[in-house]
């Protein structure tokens, strides 16, 4: 039966405990290795947690040969913050926001200053409820850091209590409500196991403190039970000597717990938390994706190769063509030869159309002005002399010298200026036109000059 290793690392409060197991089909992983390394006193206060990590991990690995670097990490419940949650009825698509939107709010740090994860312990109620753990970033990015200075790879990081969890889940398998009592040499975790629920709490105090453990055991089932509606637990599990002195002092059947953190990391995740940093989970992805790039890049060097030969039938092909083109190429430029005499006539001819073309403009453009200056004129006037404005400059409007007959003028009308007005009103001429001199009236008529200039669009 084919078999896979696992390592699994429970980083505690005093030192490193490791466990190597064989992954199978069957249910149950098989214990092949383990150990505990504890952190020098003399060092651990002078160093940084993850040199002091890294060392005390180096000396337990000493000697061992696993025969795996895949890694599995717990971290002591005492360094996390986790709380149940329950959330707003929303549809499938906004779980994921709102899981997050409560992070935020419960989290007592900011959320970019931690690594957290969520279990959502029943997603088809209307109200699920999630659990939710985070831990310093530092934290974790520092164990990172030590466990791979050892040259293994970190796929998983979880936390003691949810480990322990789901260690108790794999060898009971039953849906009672369950209470772990796990004591460590600086702190003790309380863990509730209520069906598909998970609960837990971390208590600054040593398993040696037998009475004080006990209320605090008490109070602890009493906040699970008002505060997280959860069930009082049927019966109490502990490490075996300490199961033994709580059996004297609680109300509870209290028996010898057979799973542990390590195991707990190997076995399927009935919870699943996992605190793998933003930068690891990057560098995971970047592993996963290796042997797609690798075959990319074969497909690539096959696509290559492919290319290659067929641009060198290509190119055997093109070269055959070109042969057949050249050939007409220096037919082509044969009869280019004799067809450039007629293009220079061709030539001449337009040059001397455009200026024929620019005669016949400037005489339609003069008669449609003079047109349309004895259509704007009214009965009693005429033209009597015109001469371009500006000579020596580009053409932008014409002088006229105009002659009105007093008795055909309108009383009471300044036929200057009507005439003035209706000359701007045109669409040949512009709103600059106006009156260059205006003479006093004579015997029987009135001459008068005006400056008319042409439209921009009609030049």
């Amino acid at each position: 039966m084919k078999t896979d290793r696992i390592i699994a690392l429970s980083i505690e409060a005093d030192g490193i405990r490791m466990a190597v197991f064989a992954l199978s089909s069957s249910d149950t992983p098989q214990l092949l290795d383990s150990g505990f390394a504890e952190f020098a006193g003399d060092i651990s206060a002078e160093l940084p947690q993850d040199a002091v990590v890294a060392m005390t991990l180096k000396r337990l690995m000493d000697g061992r040969k696993p025969g795996t670097k895949r890694t599995r990490i717990a971290i002591e419940g005492s360094a996390v913050f986790s709380r149940l949650v329950k959330l707003p009825m929303v549809g499938s698509d906004q779980l994921e926001k709102t899981i997050r939107h409560e992070a935020v709010q419960n989290i007592p740090f900011p959320i970019d200053e931690v690594v957290w994860d969520a279990h959502v312990i029943d997603p088809d109620v209307p109200e699920p409820e999630v659990l939710l753990v985070a831990v310093k970033a530092e934290l974790v990015e520092g164990l990172v850091h030590a466990v791979k200075a050892n040259g293994l790879a970190i796929e998983k990081i979880s936390v003691a209590p949810v480990a322990l969890a789901n260690a108790v889940r794999a060898v009971e398998k039953t849906d009672s409500s369950m209470l772990l009592v796990d004591a460590g040499t600086e702190s003790s975790n309380l863990v509730f196991i209520d069906g598909a629920r998970t609960f837990f709490r971390t208590l600054p105090m040593v398993g040696s403190v037998k009475d004080r453990l006990v209320k605090e055991i008490e109070r602890s089932i009493t906040f699970y039970r008002s505060q997280q509606q959860g069930r009082a637990p049927e019966r109490v599990l502990a490490e075996r000597s300490l199961a033994e002195s709580l059996g004297d002092r609680l109300s509870l059947p209290v028996d010898a717990s057979t799973g542990s953190v390590c195991m707990g990391l190997a076995v399927d995740q009935a919870v699943a938390i996992n605190l793998v940093p933003v930068s690891l989970q990057h560098e995971q992805e970047l592993k996963r994706r290796l042997p797609l790039w690798i075959a990319a890049a074969v497909m690539l060097v096959l696509l290559l190769a492919v290319w290659i030969l067929n641009l060198n039938l290509q190119l055997a092909e093109t070269r055959t063509v070109m042969g057949s083109v050249e050939k007409q190429v220096r037919e082509l430029s044969r009869i280019e030869q004799q067809l450039l005499p007629l293009e220079e006539q061709v030539d001449g001819l337009n040059r001397r159309a455009a200026v024929y073309d620019d005669v016949l403009a400037n005489r339609t453009f003069w008669l449609e002005t003079l047109e349309e200056l004895n259509r704007l004129l009214p009965e009693g006037m005429f033209l009597l002399a015109t001469e371009p404005l500006l000579p020596n400059e580009p053409l932008n409007g014409i002088r006229i010298s105009v002659v009105s007959y007093l008795d055909k003028e309108p009383d009471g009308q300044d036929v200057v200026r009507s005439l003035r007005d209706s000359l701007r009103a045109s669409e040949r001429f512009s709103e600059k036109t106006t009156v260059f001199s205006r003479p006093s009236k004579k015997l029987f008529a009135r001459e008068f000059v005006m400056d008319v200039y042409f439209a921009e669009d009609q030049l």
